[in-house]
């Protein structure tokens, strides 16, 4: 994930920044039509055909996201209902496994893409910008924090990472390190919201890049009064470290773990590259 995260993101905005002049009217919100920087940037080299290719490539991934956007939600809103966290229905699975229930109600708010013909588009995508905007943060800082929380428990019920198939490379300190930093983000993002460059303090200006803060300390407190539950987190000693594993037997675990290292080793080299860059 690191790689690739890498190699798509990061080196392809360094090239993006060097390519495609902010200027450009053809960046979004800079003239009367909005290109990809990508295309902008074959455009700039003179490359004729490619930027026909390149749309087409663009548009092939996002029916990819979108595909993955509602097979990730739907199991999410399955497993919520599940869990007593969303109406019992949400929970539904048909005979071939699909949370039927759920992917209806992905597909109910993909809907909300049909606001782009609206004549106020810029209003209604910044809005909805503001209360996903956060999500992400949010998200990553408990990833942290659930990591961190899993290791602590690991070791005080006396066990290794030895029964893990796969342990971070940073350990808990990369988990440290990123919520930190998220938690920083936050705070710079809370002042910029308050007071936004070039204006003074702005209701109107906060909200648009904040609310998806508020939105979640709205469900977090609505689940707590509906729930009755007050416990703000659950101690290391009761974490259950075993349910939902396919194979709770330690010692067979650590038996695949020692075939899977034995087998990579076998390899000839290229194939351990190519296993590790892929």
């Amino acid at each position: 994930v690191f790689w690739r995260i890498f190699l798509f993101y990061f080196l392809s905005l360094t090239f993006i920044g060097l390519l495609v002049p902010y200027t450009s009217k053809e960046l979004l919100g800079g003239g009367d039509t909005s290109a990809s920087p990508f295309v902008i940037a074959i455009k700039n080299g003179g490359i004729k055909a490619l930027p026909s290719i390149f749309n087409a490539v663009i548009l092939i991934a996002v029916l990819s996201v979108g595909n993955s956007a509602v097979y990730g939600c739907s199991r999410t809103i399955q497993s919520l209902g599940m869990q007593g966290l969303a109406p019992a229905f949400f929970g539904y699975v048909d005979r071939k496994g699909r949370p039927l229930m759920g992917i209806f109600c992905s597909a109910v708010f993909g809907l909300l893409c049909f606001l782009s013909a609206y004549r106020r588009q810029d209003q209604v995508f910044a809005w909805l910008l503001s209360v996903s905007g956060l999500a992400t943060i949010f998200l990553w800082f408990n990833i942290g924090l659930c990591h961190v929380r899993f290791r602590l428990a690991l070791h005080l019920h006396g066990r290794s990472t030895d029964e893990l198939v796969f342990t971070a490379v940073t350990g808990i300190w990369g988990s440290i390190y990123s919520m930190v930093l998220l938690v920083v983000v936050l705070g710079v993002q809370f002042w910029v919201a308050l007071f936004p460059i070039g204006l003074g303090a702005n209701a109107e200006a906060f909200f648009q890049n904040y609310l998806g803060s508020v939105v979640i300390l709205v469900f977090y407190l609505a689940h707590k009064l509906w729930t009755r539950n007050w416990r703000l987190y659950v101690p290391l000693a009761e974490i259950d470290l075993d349910s939902g594993r396919r194979e709770t037997d330690m010692e067979i675990i650590r038996k695949e773990i020692e075939e899977a290292d034995a087998a990579l080793r076998a390899k000839p080299l290229y194939k351990r590259l190519w296993i590790y860059w892929c």
